[in-house]
């Protein structure tokens, strides 16, 4: 089997899987267990799966388990997390979108009085026993795989309510399709988060990018920062660009190809 058939396979078995093994991929490959070691180091450095110690998790991420999702890049999310709140005032109103990487946000918070909207009860949760944030939980239908609510009256609730930031995350980052999200309920709480927020950031890492999903949410301009770990080839170098650190970047959006 030629290299380029061998990881098209481990990916496939990847989607198909969410977490793959050294072992059961050398055995599924008739290849050695350095074979499959060097294809995955190769992939992981394409970003298209994480290594972990023994085998290899799918960066598919909107099509994986949530407890799965939770242990792609943590410490990257951890080192988003830090950057997105530098730009975090006292007293400021935030909408806080569902996912890792904004739970990461959540639990990184200052202690300073906020005032923080969000539809994920993980997140909720997280700030619950936090004296200084006036938490708002936009309820509405429970969805029990993802942890959050949705449909008409989260999506209202939202509506009624302003916030100085939106701070979102995403299924799919494109560069012509812009963001996209893998369900049509998400989707919508997502626009509507939007719309009530003054500015929006993005928080998306490398394994959300060139990707799109069926059911549009907003342009890139939409966000004045984004806040990811590898630039893409198509966002020029704008104003404001600033390396972070560990290879984090923030790059406003305002020029992209």
């Amino acid at each position: 089997m030629f290299t380029e058939e061998r990881h098209q396979t481990i990916l496939d078995y990847l989607t198909e899987k969410g977490r793959v093994t050294v072992l059961e991929l050398a055995q599924r490959l008739q290849v050695s267990d350095d074979t499959v070691r060097r294809d995955l180091r190769v992939l992981d450095e394409l970003g298209f799966l994480q290594k972990t110690h023994g085998g290899a998790v799918s960066l598919e991420v909107p099509r994986m388990a949530r407890a799965q999702r939770a242990q792609v890049l943590p410490q990257v999310k951890q080192q988003l997390a830090q950057a997105v709140i530098e730009q975090i005032e006292p007293g400021q109103t935030l909408m806080l979108d569902a996912g890792q990487s904004l739970l990461a946000v959540a639990q990184a918070l200052p202690d300073i009085p906020l005032t923080v909207i969000t539809h994920a009860l993980d997140i909720a949760n997280a700030l619950s026993q936090r004296p200084q944030v006036r938490l708002i939980l936009a309820g509405g239908l429970w969805d029990a795989r993802q942890r959050l609510f949705t449909g008409a009256q989260t999506v209202a609730q939202v509506q009624s309510l302003r916030a100085d930031w939106a701070i979102m995350g995403a299924c799919a980052v494109h560069e012509k399709l812009g963001l996209t999200a893998s369900d049509a309920a998400d989707a919508e709480v997502k626009r509507a988060m939007l719309a009530v927020s003054a500015q929006a950031m993005l928080v998306a890492d490398h394994s959300k990018t060139g990707r799109s999903e069926p059911f549009f949410v907003c342009p890139m301009q939409q966000f004045s920062h984004w806040f990811t770990d590898r630039t893409p080839d198509w966002v020029s170098a704008p104003v404001g660009l600033r390396v972070i650190g560990a290879g984090l970047v923030s790059a406003n959006t305002e020029k992209t190809a």
